[in-house]
């Protein structure tokens, strides 16, 4: 099996990124996949592609999918008041949760997006090696199978058009969620188009909120919350562990108004 991994950038500026991990038969068809799509991003045309193939030597982590967790919202400050909610259940701090969410809001480099993530522990402290690229999930996908049975509930849920959205997070959000020491998931795209974001963790699943920022808004990220990390464990499994999604853990309904 092989990772096939792409980033593009802009003025030194991350534009998108995607990956696959594939046979190597498939290796091909990959690269020209996220070539194109490197090509034909909202954000602009980059000026740098760098597309990676690399044969995986660990052995590849299969692993169920989070439950998907659909909800509604009329607007970004009811789908922050429903993320702060959800955090808190999951007994992030207070203090912790709105430096997260400034964070995302402002830029978490200085005022720009990071190529990765925040990692947050408790006490608010960010401990990324680096405050302006973060650390980045890496070497994940999901199989055929749980793929299809993911469209087909979307398909039905209404929601085909951001497929490729929802898959990529749910698969991020269960790679990250997977890793000791991680209590939670804060995310929302940076896409200006796209409005959406989600929290996640292993208790409550990928809770999708529909509006966490205005349209328009090119700021977005994504925050780690963590307890009791060895940091470069933590670091070298979630950028180097491959994780292969084989089975989709179904759509799932949580009551909002008891949160």
């Amino acid at each position: 099996m092989y990772s096939v991994r792409m980033r593009a950038e802009r003025s030194k500026k991350h534009i998108s990124g995607a990956e696959r991990i594939v046979e190597e038969e498939n290796i091909s068809a990959a690269v020209s996949m996220l070539a194109e799509r490197a090509l034909c991003h909202e954000r602009g045309k980059p000026e740098f592609i760098n597309i990676s193939v690399e044969a995986l030597r660990t052995p590849i982590k299969s692993v169920n999918s989070l439950p998907l967790i659909l909800t509604q919202v009329e607007d970004s400050k009811e789908g922050k008041a429903l993320a702060r909610k959800l955090l808190l259940t999951l007994k992030i701090p207070l203090l912790c949760i709105e430096k997260a969410l400034a964070l995302l809001e402002g830029g978490p480099a200085d005022g720009e997006n990071m190529r990765g993530a925040v990692i947050m522990n408790m006490l608010g402290e960010r401990l990324e090696p680096d405050k302006h690229r973060g650390i980045r999930a890496s070497r994940m996908d999901i199989s055929r199978e749980a793929s299809g049975e993911l469209e087909h509930t979307i398909a039905d849920a209404g929601l085909m058009s951001y497929y490729t959205y929802i898959s990529e997070a749910l698969v991020l959000a269960t790679k990250v969620s997977s890793v000791e020491g991680t209590i939670a998931e804060l995310c929302w795209s940076d896409d200006p188009s796209y409005t959406a974001g989600y929290v996640a963790s292993r208790e409550l699943g990928y809770v999708r909120i529909p509006y966490l920022k205005q349209k328009g808004d090119n700021h977005g990220g994504r925050v780690f919350f963590v307890n009791n990390i060895d940091i470069r464990n933590y670091v070298h499994e979630m950028e180097n562990t491959p994780v292969l999604v084989n089975k989709f853990g179904g759509l799932k309904e949580i009551s909002m108004d008891r949160i």
